[in-house]
């Protein structure tokens, strides 16, 4: 498995891949939450699946390897 790079939510940018629990979601929108610090990304799972994930900026994600 390529190696993965552990980074903080706040860089992460559209187009982006996320492994969360071990699969791999792309990140499909990035949105500052209006009321709060936090960040809302969409992610869309490879069986076109959406997630949304809400997080403090400094939280830190796993960003998968490029292939």
């Amino acid at each position: 498995m390529p190696a993965s790079k552990d980074t903080k939510l706040k860089t992460v940018r559209n187009g982006d891949r996320l492994r969360i629990g071990g699969e791999v979601f792309r990140v499909s929108a990035v949105e500052p939450q209006l009321d709060s610090h936090n960040i809302r990304l969409e992610l869309q799972g490879h069986d076109g699946g959406l997630v949304t994930l809400i997080g403090l900026p400094k939280t830190r994600v796993e960003l998968a390897a490029k292939t």
